[in-house]
């Protein structure tokens, strides 16, 4: 295999990955572009999403996990192909492991701390870059890239690092590095400081096709330029390897060191390509991952009795309540852990306090004490929640009272039956019903993240008024809609679906009003979020099911798919599995359910023969596209207060701009404020809305103007309307129209308590002496005091200064959002 490609062969790489970026899905590529560091000089990054490697049907035009190249000529940074898991992907099954592979395998230790990867240029300039970025992104907060360039000028002079530099570039080589250092970031397991540093663990070619320096001459590199070197093994046969592998994970440790796994290199036999995979032990870094995600629970305020804890829940809450009085002790660790710092520590206080030392034996006492309960016949009872993830006409209710029929003991509840004068809400129904059945069918659409995000809060802030602590809720998922379908296949499938059905479902009535049940299904699509378990809320659920819409009878292959994975995975859910034949009769039997109760779309009553008042919007808004905004956002990643929201998943599940608001119509001292609402109802509609966003008939093209960091609460962006306009079949119809909301904005996140108005606030504390509203602040940290509209004088207490950091964009052409669909909330 050559060790370098043509000039033309970077070209075409290159413009197959420009290409990518322009999907919307399945093998989108996300670029980026920055200077190097000290440089005028700038490189392009390019990464794709997670979940899209290693997938059969996504074919990705290179698949390095970290890539950077120069004017689309030369690859400068190669990280290594994306490895899996053993078990994880077909081609890291043990069995095809053992048939597709050749020894010698190379085992290395799996250290644990952040990716760094240094290159070189012809003229002598060192180039670092964390996974997917270099240079500096904002000098005032922690940055990986520049903290491993500071690391490496700490081993080598500046002429050693030129020298390094070249051999680099002379060799077409990227040293792929792990920086592992608490003081800058902590991990899960701990590095004292004589430990600290970049561990040299790889020697990529900058090639298309991965091809990467033996771990012997890797690790002679790393004693010439004075990196950490990582100690490896090296078994010829297989099954040495995995006698070796399987002996580690029963202790997690080797040589009497906590390790989180390790790293196999090795060869692919049919064309001798390097390939590696990892073996992980699922414990006890499990355990210290939950402990610290139970930690942020605790945190931000969340019960110890409502924190959901997914596995080991006696050592879990024991965790819990050692935390808690801790922080009521020493405060500055709790602030401390807020900040990602602090979390061996809290650990390693708590296996003091037990007299352990390792988290195996954590495990040990929690199988122990779970095994007494069991005795005393204590032991919890686990119970089920099926929530499917589907949008209009998906199938999901047929599947639900299919499953209903085939399992009369798991009851199933639909959001289409409960009124909405209805005290009692689908979670309150859910939890009730749970202390009787071992399963709840949650018959909702769950199209949005906000909404799944709603239905494990609900949970936990509701389930101890319902069901005993002792009960133990696990949550499936039915993904309904899967990479294999695109926006066009789903329309025309469940379009023709919900045509077929008629006025047959308890409030989509597309004879009756074929363009209300339109405009409903395309706001259901538009707002469509797939299931992502790699990340919060998806990652609460226990079990996703995968399912077809592609097949002629999807619902009925659906239910056998969801019965066949629920034997094989949750064998105690389904005691008895139904035959074809059963299940075939109970289907046709949910085929001919016609719902007898009709759920409106607005507040008329069907039985009053008043005239109703049309009901109003809660508020009227601009939708923008979350990718979108996070791009701009993006360019400041590294700015402390950034990182806070997006560790603690504090950032919008969707973005909009707010027009109107109905409190500020009938609740504001401004008398206007009722006459501009009366004058949007009048411009974009108002009445016949279903629950929740209804896309409107309108778009306006937007900018972003400035983000605006209000330190430890909020960070937002300032927004401009440039127009307005109505959507017609032969012209588009610019409108005038005064929004009510005075300070135009996106909250991007929020810090709690704080919600999102206050982005209103803030925006009053920054521009209230301005006279044009379109001015802008120069980039910059302000100080402003917030006035108190009320205070006695001997309540009066020393005003608290807020900070809010101005930022501006730099390139006009990417913050203006054309054609952003106008909506209505009710």
């Amino acid at each position: 295999m050559s060790k370098s490609n043509t000039k033309e062969e970077i070209q075409t790489l290159c413009n197959k990955l420009e290409e990518s970026t322009k999907l919307k899905r399945n093998g989108k590529c996300i670029k980026f572009s920055n200077y190097i560091n000290n440089t005028n000089i700038t490189i392009d990054s390019w990464k794709f999403l997670d979940f899209d490697y290693g997938k059969e049907k996504i074919n990705l035009p290179i698949q390095a996990r970290g890539l950077f190249t120069l004017n689309n000529k030369s690859i400068i940074i190669r990280g290594y192909d994306k490895f899996f898991n053993v078990d994880e992907k077909v081609i890291t099954k043990e069995e095809n492991l053992k048939s597709n592979t050749v020894g010698p395998y190379d085992v290395t230790l799996k250290e644990n701390g952040c990716i760094i990867f240094i290159g070189g240029l012809e003229t002598g300039e060192i180039v670092v870059c964390s996974k997917h970025s270099t240079g500096v992104r904002d000098e005032s907060i922690r940055n990986h890239a520049i903290e491993g360039e500071i690391q490496l000028r700490k081993q080598l002079s500046d002429e050693k690092i030129k020298e390094l530099s070249k051999f680099l570039y002379k060799y077409n080589l990227t040293a792929i590095t792990e920086l592992c250092d608490d003081e800058f970031e902590e991990h899960v397991l701990p590095y004292p400081k004589e430990k600290s540093g970049l561990y040299l663990h790889g020697l990529n070619y900058n090639t298309i096709n991965f091809k990467t320096v033996p771990i012997q001459e890797v690790n002679e590199f790393a004693k010439k330029w004075n990196f950490k070197s990582i100690e490896y093994l090296s078994f010829n046969k297989y099954d040495e390897l995995f006698q070796f592998l399987k002996k580690c994970a029963e202790t997690g440790t080797y040589n009497q060191r906590e390790v989180e796994g390790f790293v196999i290199r090795c060869k692919l036999s049919k064309n001798n390509d390097d390939f590696f995979f990892k073996y992980k032990f699922e414990e006890p870094y499990l355990l210290y991952r939950q402990f610290r995600e139970v930690t942020k629970n605790l945190i931000d305020g969340i019960p110890i009795q409502s924190i959901r804890m997914k596995k080991n829940k006696f050592i879990v809450k024991k965790y819990l309540e050692f935390v808690e009085k801790l922080f009521q002790d020493q405060p500055d660790l709790k602030e401390e852990f807020s900040n990602g710092h602090g979390i061996i520590k809290v650990r390693q206080l708590f296996l003091n306090y037990l007299n352990e030392t390792n988290g195996m034996n954590l495990l040990t006492i929690d199988a122990k004490l779970s095994e007494e309960l069991k005795e005393l016949n204590l032991e919890e009872t686990t119970k089920y929640i099926i929530i499917p993830v589907a949008t209009i006409g998906c199938g999901k209710t047929t599947v639900l009272k299919t499953l209903n029929s085939l399992f009369p003991d798991w009851i199933h509840f639909q959001n289409d039956d409960i009124s909405n004068k209805s005290k009692l809400k689908l979670v309150d129904l859910t939890l009730k019903a749970l202390d009787n059945y071992p399963v709840v069918l949650f018959d909702r659409n769950n199209s949005e993240i906000r909404e799944r995000k709603q239905i494990f809060n609900s949970i936990i802030e509701k389930r101890n008024n319902y069901i005993d602590p002792m009960i133990n809720l696990k949550y499936i998922g039915l993904n309904f809609i899967t990479d294999e379908i695109n926006n066009e296949e789903l329309w025309n499938i469940t379009y023709n679906r919900i045509k077929e059905r008629g006025d047959n479902h308890q409030s989509i009535k597309i004879n009756s009003n074929e363009k209300i049940a339109i405009s409903v299904m395309k706001g259901f699509i538009n707002r469509f979020k797939p299931i992502d378990d790699s990340k919060l809320p998806d990652s609460q659920f226990d079990y996703v099911i995968n399912l077809t819409l592609k097949e002629p009878n999807s619902s009925l292959k659906n239910v056998k798919i969801i019965i066949d994975y629920t034997t094989k995975n949750i064998p105690d859910l389904i005691k008895i599995k139904p035959t074809d034949e059963e299940i075939d009769i109970k289907f046709q039997e949910s085929l001919s359910y016609k719902p007898t109760f009709t759920k409106e779309f607005s507040n008329k009553s069907s039985s009053s023969t008043t005239p109703q008042k049309k009901k109003e919007p809660t508020y009227f808004g601009i939708s923008l596209q979350q990718k979108d905004v996070l791009k701009l956002v993006n360019r400041n990643e590294n700015h402390k207060q950034l990182q806070n929201l997006k560790n603690q998943n504090l950032i919008q599940d969707e973005f909009h701009i707010t027009l109107a608001h109905i409190t500020d119509a009938y609740k504001s001292k401004k008398k206007e404020n009722k006459k501009k609402w009366k004058n949007i109802l009048k411009i974009l509609g108002v009445g016949d809305g279903a629950e929740g966003k209804n896309i409107l008939n309108f778009k306006s093209n937007i900018k972003l103007q400035q983000i605006l960091i209000d330190y430890d609460k909020l960070i937002c962006i300032k927004a401009k309307i440039l127009s307005i306009q109505k959507e017609n079949e032969e012209k588009e119809e610019p409108i005038e129209l005064i929004p009510l909301n005075e300070y135009l904005h996106v909250t991007i996140g929020c810090f709690p308590p704080i919600k999102p108005f206050y982005s209103n606030e803030t925006l009053k504390l920054v521009y209230k002496d301005e006279t044009d509203l379109d001015s802008l602040k120069p980039d910059g940290i302000y100080k402003f005091k917030k006035e108190r509209e009320e205070e006695k004088e001997e309540e009066k207490e020393e005003e608290k200064e807020e900070t809010i950091e101005v930022i501006n964009f730099d390139l006009n052409d990417e913050i203006e959002f054309k054609n952003q669909s106008l909506f209505a909330f009710y």
